[in-house]
């Protein structure tokens, strides 16, 4: 039986911090050519939208992270800090500010991404003992997978030795692959985050069928390894939940899709804010796709008025059917 430490401080997200540039073209992409777009840049980073998104639902959030000695840098703390966020544990480094160029397609669907995240990707344990006494009063310890397997590893076993609880979020295929060796069910984790090819690159398959058995089947592997529960993410086709239990499939909300981006981050923090305000699992994801539906409906990883207000008048919103 795992034990954690109940505490009412803050909810603790360490990850990337970026200048996301979004750019959309008015018809079909058509490759090896330039194509007409409207392109916006717009304040991202999977650790501090989880943090933005937290705030605006009204919960006290502490950001672990890394910015750089630019323009960039210091318009992501000034966002960040008028949003609510505690900024207190981001550190300012020479160079440049990390960044992510998503290409969308007509419908705003992602195309393709790229992400340029030196400085994150270069911290150290060494660098973070800084964010050690940030852990005191945590509720819960967020961590993306943007941060190098050794400050993950570092995080991890500074959270299991204080009994906190931790949510760690694999972010992509390629960093789920390179989580695989932190796992360890001497200290598991609370919660799981991965999508279908992170699912797969943290169980050591090449790939996973569209088959509910076998994703129900991988998450309970998964679970054996290192996770009190696993939210596998599907996109239009919901979520699934494996954990104590039978599996439980959460639909999607309907959506007027303008830009994915930012959807996954809104949707963990819509969870981790229901959960946290006394809302059980089926509720708490309910809510959890709610939150991403809302945010595909803007430009930008973030939705400004993404609120507590906006989710009570939008409760009533349809599912997607299965399929």
């Amino acid at each position: 039986m795992v034990t954690f430490v109940s505490s009412s401080g803050p909810v603790v997200v360490a990850g990337g911090l970026n200048i996301d540039i979004l750019s959309r073209p008015f018809a079909a992409l058509r490759p090896g050519t330039s194509n007409p777009a409207q392109t916006e840049f717009a304040p991202g980073g999977v650790g501090r939208n989880l943090a933005q998104n937290l705030a605006q639902l009204g919960y006290p959030v502490r950001l672990l992270g890394v910015v750089g000695d630019d323009p960039f840098g210091q318009s992501l703390l000034d966002k960040a800090g008028h949003s609510g966020v505690d900024i207190s544990g981001v550190l300012r480094r020479p160079g440049p500010t990390g960044s992510y160029l998503a290409v969308l397609d007509e419908r705003g669907e992602l195309h393709c991404g790229l992400s340029s995240m030196a400085l994150t990707a270069a911290l150290t344990p060494a660098d973070a003992a800084p964010w050690l006494p940030l852990l005191g009063d945590a509720r819960l310890l967020i961590v993306d997978a943007n941060l190098s397997p050794a400050l993950v590893d570092f995080l991890l076993e500074a959270a299991w030795q204080r009994g906190l609880r931790v949510v760690l979020e694999p972010v992509s295929a390629p960093k789920a692959l390179e989580l695989r060796p932190l796992l360890s069910p001497r200290r598991p984790l609370w919660l799981l985050t991965p999508d279908r090819a992170e699912l797969a690159a943290l169980v050591g398959e090449p790939t996973l069928s569209d088959d509910p058995d076998a994703l129900i089947g991988a998450a309970r592997l998964l679970r054996t390894l290192s996770a009190q529960w696993v939210l596998l993410t599907l996109g239009r086709g919901g979520s699934l939940l494996v954990g104590e239990g039978e599996p439980l499939l959460t639909p999607a909300r309907r959506a007027s899709v303008r830009d994915v981006t930012g959807a996954g981050d809104a949707f963990l923090a819509g969870l981790i804010a229901a959960l946290e305000g006394g809302l059980p699992w089926p509720g708490a994801l309910a809510q959890a796709h709610l939150c991403a539906a809302l945010t595909t409906e803007v430009i930008g990883a973030v939705r400004a008025d993404l609120s507590t207000e906006l989710l009570r008048r939008e409760s009533g919103r349809a599912v997607l059917a299965a399929g």
